[in-house]
């Protein structure tokens, strides 16, 4: 049994995260991808090892340990070097106040314009047979109805411009605190909160929404920084299995 298997789709900022913090560690690890655009992680056999159908989930020597957040202070504390983790206690709670930035803010934020510009010209391909075949193994059954009238539905250009508004709003707050802070979202350590962030950043600019860090100098900097950083370039995903771009903004 291999030592840490992680379950994984290759385009989820999610299994992003967890994928830059075994490479900043220099981790062996097994993958196993979860197709989320055929719904694997609906399948019974993925169900077993993630109830929610979530991914990513991590399995260490056996164990299954999801949520990413989870997975990743888990990885930091069981191969401690390089530390992540700040150890002087503001700064670790720094750290813990951003990553529950990007996942209440950041991560909120993104979903509508990944759903409608690039998810959508996936979920187009399907009928509604297709989906029905798909669905047919989710979890939450009563779900099925309004998942499947989601993903049929043209893009939503009022969708779009609010994850902008949002997107916007939650960047120059990362802006005033790397400002004030920085150079990281920590303070002076690079730790579990850059590695939650890293992923959006990528997500914006296949949204072809970077300009949202224009007029955001301590912002863009460390956008320049995070996609310098080797573990980054290792963890992203291979072109081959991104989800399309927008063709165009709706």
């Amino acid at each position: 049994m291999a030592e840490i298997e992680l379950y994984h789709f290759w385009d989820s900022f999610c299994s992003f995260k967890v994928r830059i913090c075994l490479e900043e560690k220099r981790l062996k690890w097994t993958g196993h991808h979860i197709d989320l655009m055929a719904f694997e992680n609906f399948k019974p056999h993925y169900l077993t090892i993630n109830q929610k159908g979530l991914v990513p989930t991590l399995s260490h020597a056996g164990q299954i340990i999801p949520e990413s957040s989870i997975i990743n202070e888990f990885l930091d504390e069981q191969y401690p070097q390089p530390r992540l983790t700040p150890e002087e206690p503001v700064a670790r709670a720094r750290m813990r106040q951003w990553v529950k930035v990007e996942e209440d803010e950041l991560f909120t934020a993104v979903r509508p314009a990944s759903l409608n510009l690039m998810m959508k010209q996936v979920f187009a391909k399907f009928s509604e047979a297709d989906l029905d075949r798909l669905l047919a193994t989710h979890p939450r059954p009563y779900l099925i109805p309004t998942l499947k009238k989601m993903f049929l539905a043209p893009p939503d250009p009022k969708a779009v411009a609010q994850s902008r508004k949002m997107l916007a709003t939650a960047l120059q707050k990362m802006d005033r605190a790397l400002a004030q802070s920085g150079p990281w979202l920590a303070g002076q350590t690079y730790s579990l909160a850059d590695i939650a962030a890293a992923p959006v950043i990528d997500r914006i600019q296949r949204l072809r929404m970077a300009d949202l860090w224009d007029g955001l100098p301590a912002l863009k900097s460390w956008v320049e920084r995070i996609m310098n950083r080797p573990a980054y370039k290792q963890a992203a995903p291979p072109e081959g299995c991104r989800m399309p771009s927008p063709v165009a903004q709706v």
